[in-house]
């Protein structure tokens, strides 16, 4: 908003009034002045034409202009300078007469057919006025005329028509001394509104400088106040009220001044006060950070120390376990088969105290990366499910897992973590029920993302939390309640390690739950979804309108297995009761398949047996699930009829496998079996591991039609510039030329730049994927390989392997190699070894001989670099014994060397690692040892 100054102000309120009441004046007076002379000058004309026209009234009878003529050139020169002409005009609008014929005198008359005037007209123009008066008789002298001997009949009858109006006198007055009149009247009155202007702006001018030099000091005065300085005041006095806003400003400088010194010296005494308060806050922020950084230090000593203790417990734990199933299997007495089931679960539950223990110290120090891959969301589930159905067996609860159909199979997260999320949630949800049900709900939410919201439930029917307890649920070392905690053992982990892990994935966790009515957990994660199968597809073609009869009287399991059932295409009829039963053989005499689910135990063997003679003559096939893995129960099922029993609730690979069995080998006489020709791919391989090359060459070779290996980067890269390879496998850490430095080289200059590399390693860092992305490899695999993961990888990355993985070739059926005995070892896992060596007996011996032929340099190097503090030797060594262990099935030497190889490449002293250190050499002279005790 503009603001208007003082000086504006009264200039404004000055002159705006004097210019409007001069103005206003001024206009009235010319105005009235305007008009006086203009009537003045009508009225000297009136006066000149109207004498004139009675005069010529007598002329216009007796048509004398001569006359007429004298009359007029008389009025002129009497009248003369101010008229121009004086003309006489008939009642035909004819001239008789005219003091000064001019050019324009044609335009004065009347025209010829309009009325004579009957009263006197004034007609202005630019410079002249003109007036018109009528020459006409009254009747009384028409009506003398009439009588009179001067008149004839004719000259009667004329006047009579025209009313007695004979003409008309036109006399023309010149308006130049009226105009010059007005005008002197204007500028007279100009000058005088000019002349108050002038004097009004003089008065202005003149009170502005008595303000102004007050108002000047004042503002100087104001400003200096505002800059602080108080010292200087007002001593000469001014006008009026000015003075007294001196006395004012003066009055308050000096109470400024006081108050600057007083503010001054409370600012003094703060800041002394603040100085000696933030000195003794600086020793206590010194105090303080000494005393986080040894908390710091404790709390890492004590993870590490909860770490090294885990994992040393771990060691001689699975040596009690072992042993004792050993034990187990041989000869024993009740008493003591009683005696080692209490201590197998005695150590079962100390080794899970132990895993809590180990997995909450490395969420403590942030050691618990989440390794995502593509995974299959049912198999995982069901595996959860069938190792949790043996605790709820045992306390005789209905398990049942319900997944909605609409649930995306192949996804990509971390599947061991969600598996540990699950199978804590659920183990606490059997050991705090004793009775009722355990449902495991999985569910998927519509998202707006790519990702799949998934939401996992369970829901159990145990003694429920307080409200007073829930609070401190998902606090560490924490129970809702104590005394259920020592009843049923535990260590309060289970629920902080689920929730932290599912605040790593990015999900969120949560329950609700009421005391003595049962709880539900719950967990949701959005998981990217693979667009490729992570599982081997089920058998569900065969069963494909097949009809069932579905015998469960427990509802969710009943539930769980019919939407499975329909899922897959078949026609079946559920039963929960005898009565619907019996309605269900009423209706539909024989089925391809009868499905019995029941609780069982020993006395109540005999009415499943009878209903399984019941049930068997209507239909083709018979299978029973049931909550129970006793070999003795099953066995005597069996034997009643039943083609198989499988446990509650079924995994759906083994319900789909067990029910599709007999149409599988009916077909199987028929057809020949499928399997899948070689992609014609060439295919470069690059580890300086030879155990390592020999397994992925190995995978490869049922897979593509040509595998070349090198065993440096420099080599492969020499390949690299004279074949073309449809997708290369580079190991990361080799000697000489690594694996970054190779696909640099090749995808600058060789014969593959545009060729897929796929980073391949044995250990990896969190962020080591986004890495290796970045330096220019098309995908990241993580060691031990597998033919699954090869041929993920190849779909993805060459569209020629996905052609030929879709042509299936068939040839005849060969049965199964017998696999030859295997030696018993306590650091090989022979089933593991199978399955990385793809199910190849010779294979993997001939791998696990490669590992131990590298022993004793390993073990001579290992002590070297411990000696001599070589840190870099020492993580190359590590890291290829732990590629080398990644195939060879000893997942005990393989996990403490890839501890060791973490806590080496993010920091930790060969010092701190001198336990694992001397642990992995007792591991392996150990397993040098037993190896030359097997017989070959």
């Amino acid at each position: 908003m503009t603001k208007i100054a003082l000086r504006d102000w009264i200039l404004l309120i000055t002159l705006l009034p004097t210019l409007l009441a001069s103005a206003g004046l001024g206009g009235y007076f010319s105005y009235m002045r305007f008009a006086d002379l203009s009537r003045n000058l009508a009225d000297q004309a009136s006066n000149i034409a109207e004498p004139l026209a009675i005069a010529s009234a007598y002329g216009l009878l007796a048509d004398d202009k001569a006359y007429l003529q004298r009359l007029v050139n008389v009025s002129h020169r009497k009248n003369s300078p101010r008229v121009r002409t004086i003309a006489v005009f008939d009642h035909r609008h004819q001239l008789i007469a005219s003091s000064n014929l001019h050019k324009d005198f044609a335009d004065l008359h009347l025209p010829a057919k309009s009325l004579l005037p009957d009263l006197p007209q004034i007609v202005q123009q630019d410079n002249y006025l003109l007036i018109r008066a009528p020459i006409q008789l009254e009747s009384s002298e028409i009506q003398a005329l009439a009588l009179s001997a001067r008149s004839n009949d004719a000259q009667t009858s004329r006047l009579l028509a025209t009313e007695g109006r004979l003409g008309y006198v036109l006399v023309q007055v010149d308006k130049d001394k009226v105009m010059l009149a007005q005008q002197s009247s204007m500028l007279v009155t100009i000058l005088l509104v000019l002349l108050a202007l002038s004097l009004a702006l003089v008065l202005s001018l003149r009170l502005l400088s008595r303000l102004s030099q007050p108002l000047q000091q004042l503002i100087l005065q104001i400003e200096r106040l505002a800059e602080g300085r108080f010292e200087k005041h007002l001593d000469q006095p001014f006008i009026g009220e000015f003075d007294l806003m001196r006395l004012g400003v003066n009055q308050l400088a000096n109470e400024l001044k006081h108050y600057k010194d007083e503010m001054q010296h409370a600012v003094d005494q703060s800041t002394s006060d603040l100085v000696q308060t933030m000195e003794q806050l600086e020793m206590q922020n010194v105090a303080l950070d000494m005393a986080r950084r040894k908390a710091q230090d404790d709390n890492r000593l004590k993870s590490e120390f909860l770490a090294k203790m885990s994992h040393e417990l771990r060691t001689p734990l699975n040596g009690v376990l072992g042993f004792t199933r050993q034990l187990l299997k041989t000869q024993l007495t009740h008493h003591q088969q009683d005696y080692l089931n209490t201590i197998q679960k005695s150590a079962n539950s100390l080794l899970s105290l132990v895993n809590d223990v180990l997995d909450y110290a490395k969420l403590e120090e942030g050691r618990m990366p989440i390794n995502p891959e593509p995974f299959s969301i049912r198999d995982l589930v069901y595996d959860a499910v069938e190792l949790l159905s043996v605790n709820a067996f045992d306390k005789q609860l209905e398990l049942a897992l319900q997944i909605d159909a609409d649930v995306p199979d192949s996804l990509i997260g971390d599947p061991l973590r969600i598996n540990q999320i699950l199978m804590n949630i659920a183990g606490n949800a059997i050991k705090f029920t004793e009775h009722g049900s355990i449902v495991i709900r999985l569910q998927y939410q519509p998202s707006t993302d790519d990702a799949v919201l998934l939401h996992f439930e369970v829901q159990d029917t145990g003694i429920g939390i307080a409200p007073a307890q829930q609070e401190q649920l998902f606090h560490g070392f924490a129970q809702a309640d104590g005394s259920i905690g020592r009843r049923y053992g535990g260590t309060g982990l289970g629920l902080i390690i689920s929730q932290r892990l599912v605040a790593a994935m990015g999900g969120q966790i949560g329950f609700h739950s009421k005391a003595t009515e049962g709880s539900t957990f719950w967990f949701s994660l959005a998981l990217p979804a693979h667009p490729l199968s992570a599982s081997d597809p089920l058998p569900v073609a065969l069963l494909t309108g097949k009809t069932v009869l579905y015998i469960e009287p427990q509802q969710y399991s009943r539930e769980s297995t019919l939407s499975l059932l329909n899922s897959w295409g078949m026609q079946v009829s559920a039963c929960a009761t005898p009565g619907q039963l019996q309605q269900a053989l009423a209706h539909q005499d024989q089925f391809d398949i009868a499905l019995i689910g029941r609780t069982v135990s020993l006395d109540q063997l005999n009415p499943i047996i009878e209903l399984i003679r019941q049930i068997k003559p209507h239909c083709q096939y018979l299978y029973l699930l049931v909550n129970s893995l006793s070999p003795n129960l099953r066995e005597a099922l069996l034997q009643s009829g039943a083609m198989a029993c499988l446990a509650k609730p079924a995994h759906q690979r083994k319900l789909a496998a067990t029910l599709a069995r007999p149409y599988n080998q009916h077909q199987a006489v028929t057809l020949p079996s499928p399997t899948a020709p070689k992609a014609r791919l060439r295919v470069l391989t690059v580890d300086d591991n030879e155990a390592n090359l020999k397994l992925i060459n190995t995978l490869l070779g049922e897979l593509v039609e040509s595998v070349d290996s090198a065993s440096q980067g420099a080599e492969a890269w020499q390949l690299a510039s004279h074949v073309h390879y449809d997708i290369i496998f580079m190991d990361i850490n080799m000697p000489v030329m690594d694996g970054i430095s190779a696909c640099q080289r090749i995808q600058q200059s060789s014969l593959n730049e545009d060729t897929p590399i796929i980073a391949v390693t044995a250990h990896t860092l969190p962020g080591e994927r986004e890495r290796l992305l970045g330096l220019g490899f098309c995908e990241f695999l993580s060691k031990p390989l597998d033919e699954q993961m090869l041929q993920y990888t190849l779909k993805e990355c060459c569209p020629a392997f996905s052609q030929a993985s879709m042509q299936p070739v068939y040839a005849a059926t060969e049965p199964a190699a017998e696999i030859p005995a295997l030696p018993q070892s306590r650091h090989v896992d022979w089933e593991l070894a199978l399955q990385r060596a793809a199910g190849k007996t010779e294979l993997a011996r001939e791998m696990l001989q490669l590992l131990l032929a590298s022993l004793p340099q390993t073990l001579a190097d290992l002590e070297k670099y411990r000696e001599s503090n070589q840190r870099d030797a020492l993580i190359q060594l590590v890291h290829k014994l732990h590629g080398a262990t990644c195939y060879t099935g000893v997942p005990h030497i393989k996990a403490l060397s890839e501890t060791i190889e973490t806590q080496l490449k993010t920091g930790a002293s060969l010092l701190q690692l001198e336990p694992e250190l001397f642990d992995l050499t007792d591991q392996l002279q150990d397993l040098l040892a037993e190896s030359q005790q097997w017989s070959h």
